[in-house]
């Protein structure tokens, strides 16, 4: 193992380098970093060498160099590295699987057992998408510190926007295909090719699964084009009013109320990841001192906040358990802290969740239509009977829910390792 130090600028700031060349692949390594002392601000490692970066301040540092290194204990580690990402990518979209799951075989009795521990199961798993658009603002925060603006955003886009339209558009030929079953839509598309184009747009931008991806490309849009041309205090402020006002929205009906057509409703959660980067230090030390016990009573009081506003809005039109609902935003944001609060890793070993999360988003809708389709040979009689009881309908929830999520996994698997077609799923 060989060490040479090299210096360049960056934003006119001189930074200092320890390359680290080794002949075979290091898991772990401590360097104590006492050559006029200096402190961590980056530090990129790969297989077979790594680089350290520093600012050249003043006081030791002792860095540990792993492949799952916290960035709540180092915050200098790159976006590759924060086990925190990880950990919520795998979450978020184990709970956006089973969102999109748990109902596919119907509701239960009203007011049974078996109907309140749906509605249970569903709030706890509401963090997802909130979750995504939070960690996704903490690696844009990361990746202002190397990029431009629109070369970010160009990047961001150019690595989701192409899987995105085709798995789409995939999905909306089995979902029109699946609709034109019924005589009557049938009927009435044949109209015209227009309103098949209209009904294209419309279902995949805001009413499909697939609303996320349009949605977080204006987002983050919104957010490098302010960056620093408006203070974020006053950015800050004003996304957070259309958050709430969104929120509020579930109820007062102004504009479309769906959480999938909010097109300015998850800004601010771009914007609090970006801002929660910029002041890493100060937020891990106080997440760091905030208890364990504090965090978690706060987290159920939110949770109990937003099944009890679910229950309000199941008397109104709209969706009763709205992503946008202002207590779920906050119970979003609580279960959030808590797995950052984590140090070690939520997610299996086997499970490569960097690169293989955005396969599972881009085809678990499309497992879930062809399963619709094959769910209509079920006699209709048999399928009331699944939702009359309980305990199985529960149970068949869950199985599908592992059946989708790891049939989309292995998917996702065998077209990375395809040959010319990694690039459906990669991002």
């Amino acid at each position: 193992m060989t060490f040479s130090r090299k210096r360049h600028f960056v934003d006119g700031k001189l930074i200092a380098y320890y390359s680290v060349t080794a002949v075979r692949p290091i898991s772990r390594l401590a360097i104590k970093l006492s050559h006029g002392g200096f402190s961590l601000q980056n530090v990129r490692f790969g297989a077979a060498s790594g680089v350290i970066e520093d600012g050249l301040s003043t006081g030791n540092t002792l860095v540990d160099l792993r492949s799952d290194a916290s960035s709540a204990s180092f915050p200098g580690v790159p976006r590759s590295e924060y086990l925190f990402v990880s950990n919520v990518r795998f979450l978020a979209m184990a709970g956006i699987v089973w969102v999109h799951t748990e109902y596919m075989w119907g509701s239960a009795t009203p007011l049974s057992g078996a109907a309140y521990l749906q509605v249970v199961m569903l709030q706890m798993m509401k963090f997802g998408t909130i979750g995504f658009f939070l960690i996704s603002g903490f690696l844009l925060g990361a990746g202002m510190q190397s990029a431009r603006p629109y070369t970010y955003f160009q990047r961001r886009v150019k690595a989701v926007l192409v899987p995105w339209a085709f798995w789409g558009f995939v999905w909306f030929v089995i979902a029109l295909s699946n609709h034109l079953m019924n005589e009557m839509s049938r009927r009435g598309l044949e109209a015209s090719l227009n309103e098949v184009v209209r009904e294209y747009l419309e279902f995949v931008f805001t009413k499909s699964i697939y609303w996320f991806v349009p949605n977080f490309i204006l987002c983050i849009a919104i957010v490098l084009g302010l960056y620093r041309r408006v203070p974020d205090l006053l950015q800050g402020a004003v996304f957070l009013a259309f958050s709430l006002f969104h929120g509020a929205n579930v109820y007062l009906h102004i504009i479309p109320a769906s959480h999938t057509s909010a097109l300015l409703g998850f800004v601010f959660y771009i914007w609090l990841g970006s801002f929660a980067y910029k002041h890493r230090d100060r937020f891990t030390d106080w997440l760091d001192k905030t208890s364990w016990l504090s965090l978690i009573s706060y987290t159920c009081v939110a949770a109990v906040l937003a099944m009890v506003e679910s229950h309000v809005l199941m008397s109104r039109p709209g969706d009763a358990s709205n992503t946008l609902r202002v207590s779920n935003q906050a119970y979003s944001v609580l279960v959030i802290l808590l797995i950052v609060k984590c140090k070690g890793a939520l997610y299996p070993r086997w499970l490569k969740v960097r690169s293989e999360t955005f396969g599972i988003f881009l085809l678990h809708p499309i497992l879930l239509e062809v399963a619709s389709l094959a769910m209509r040979k079920i006699p209709v009689g048999a399928r009331l009977g699944i939702s009359a009881d309980g305990p199985l309908l529960i149970s068949i929830g869950v199985v599908s829910f592992f059946v989708c999520y790891l049939c989309a996994l292995l998917l996702t698997k065998t077209i990375l390792k395809t040959p010319h077609l990694s690039w459906l799923v990669e991002r």
